[in-house]
């Protein structure tokens, strides 16, 4: 098991993390999330020989909510991320 951290842009609410949270505890070799709305950080137990972290931030991108690994700067839309209020 490997803890990846993720940073998340268009996380505007706790509805935003409330969604994130199930996009990825419902990833295959995803087995525990922690997603911080203040921070716009997700941090993500996974089974490597499963899930990367580079899969998960795709995954989580196509939904809305661009990502990418803690390591690398987040690209930010600038606006709502379509997700929770539909903006």
């Amino acid at each position: 098991m490997q803890i990846a951290v993720l940073n998340i842009d268009g996380m505007n609410s706790e509805g935003c993390a409330d969604k994130i949270t199930e996009l990825l505890t419902n990833m295959a070799g995803v087995s525990d999330v922690r997603v911080s709305l203040r921070d716009g950080l997700a941090s993500v137990q996974l089974d490597e020989a499963v899930v990367s972290a580079r899969t998960l931030t795709r995954g989580l991108t196509s939904a809305g909510y661009p990502s990418v690994p803690a390591a690398e700067p987040a690209a930010k839309s600038g606006g709502c991320c379509g997700g929770c209020c539909g903006g």
